[in-house]
This record gives structure tokens, sequence and C-alpha cells, in this order.
């Protein structure tokens, strides 16, 4: 697993994301630094209760695109 990851200023610091939740951005960063380095998470009910957040947060997250809701095929 990578130790480091990087988040676009152009995103982050945009109207659109700032217009959110902090609940919301609080989840989308935790989902980045824990994301394996495909970006995949194989547990997001676990992260979203380690960082606080509800299901409206990453409904949120899901309708701006800020992330994508496709399960990896692990075969």
């Amino acid at each position: 697993m990578a130790e480091r990851r990087m988040f676009a200023k152009s995103i982050v610091l945009s109207d659109a994301f700032l217009d959110m939740p902090l609940s919301a951005r609080c989840l989308y960063f935790t989902l980045g630094m824990l994301a394996d380095d495909d970006g995949f998470v194989g547990s997001p009910k676990s992260i979203m209760r380690q960082c606080g957040a509800s299901q409206d947060d990453m409904s949120i997250l899901l309708q701006k695109r800020s992330i994508h809701g496709k399960e990896r095929n692990r075969t």
C-alpha cells in the first residue's frame, strides 16, 4: 500500500466541493487516503463509521461524481 496520496487543488478548492457538508468532504479525504493504489476501497461502510459520515454523505459524493460507486471485480 502506498504511503503518499495527492489531491487536486482544482477539485478540493472548487465551489462545488466546498458547498458540500464538512462531513462529506471529510469522507472524501478519508476514502482517498485509505484507497488502494488503483483507487478502490474494500470496506467503505467501515470507513464511513471511522470518520462519522452518514449514508447521505456517501450519496452526496456519488451524486456529485466525486467518487465512483462501481465495485472492482476480484476474480
